[in-house]
């Protein structure tokens, strides 16, 4: 719960992080904090189990390449697959219980056995990750040029970060730049999803399909980002957490019992736009 709590903050501190002006970075502080706690907590772990391959594999302004590493799997924990996973089981139960005109499934029953066609089905129409953004060209660095910073691209996906200059007296931190000067792509992966000509003719229905046509078809998990011939696959970016998800989502829904419950007003349980797809609603346990 107390993480639950820590990740909506997360999540709403990053709709506004970038255009958030630096005086009120100090107001971050105790996020800052947490987030860091987090980070020691993992950490032992990750240099269990990946340490003798990390060390030594990061950029060379890294302090560690353990801590880079544990960073970068918290933040697949608090936003990516942390937060996509319970997206699309809160739209696949509320399809269940909604009586709202927005249904896009009347039915309201999973077919027997298909509980995970059934989520996948979910991660289709209500795509958790709506794009897939990448620097075509990275951000200047401060205090540099254009010319200067693309020297820090080296070979085989390694780069080097921007040089530290001194801390801003009144935000405590060095300066950074986040965009300008980039130039960054965002494939709409929300759009690709529901793409008839790989969909068909029924592309916009909540029509469960064949397990094979999802596998075959999907890009939800950036499947298209991957080239394993390229620096052995390490610069792969399709999602890394893609079997975990389906299991989680499909034990889920193989547990979950629609009989026990009840939607307080079903009624109004109803389908927007991304990236949260339905309305608030609650469930309360039905008498024994």
């Amino acid at each position: 719960e107390q993480f639950v709590g820590f990740q909506s903050i997360v999540v709403a501190t990053g709709i506004v992080g970038e255009t958030l002006p630096e005086p009120f970075y100090r107001f971050l502080r105790s996020t800052r904090e947490q987030y860091t706690h987090y980070v020691e907590e993992f950490e032992p772990y990750v240099e269990n189990m990946y340490g003798s391959e990390l060390h030594g594999s990061c950029a060379p302004s890294s302090a560690s390449c353990v801590r880079q590493a544990t960073a970068a799997i918290l933040d697949g924990i608090t936003l990516a697959g942390g937060v996509s996973v319970p997206t699309d089981i809160t739209t696949a139960v509320g399809i269940l219980y909604s009586t709202h005109a927005t249904n896009p499934y009347p039915a309201r029953e999973i077919p027997a056995g298909k509980e995970l066609e059934f989520f996948w089905k979910n991660i289709r129409i209500f795509a958790p990750v709506m794009g897939f953004p990448h620097w075509i060209k990275r951000p200047t660095c401060p205090n540099s040029s254009a010319e200067e910073t693309a020297k820090l691209n080296k070979g085989e996906g390694r780069q080097e970060a921007c040089k530290e200059g001194p801390k801003n007296q009144i935000t405590g931190y060095t300066d950074f730049n986040q965009y300008a000067g980039g130039v960054r792509q965002v494939p709409h992966i929300a759009l690709a999803q529901r793409d008839p000509r790989r969909w068909g003719a029924d592309w916009i229905q909540f029509v469960v399909r064949d397990l094979k046509a999802y596998m075959d078809n999907s890009v939800g998990f950036a499947e298209m980002a991957e080239d394993s011939s390229v620096a052995n696959g390490k610069l792969n970016r399709s999602c890394p957490g893609k079997t975990l998800a389906l299991m989680i989502s499909e034990a889920f829904l193989k547990l979950f019992k629609k009989e026990k419950w009840e939607a307080v007003s079903p009624e109004r349980i109803a389908f927007t736009m991304g990236p949260t797809w339905v309305s608030e609603f609650v469930l309360q346990a039905l008498p024994r």
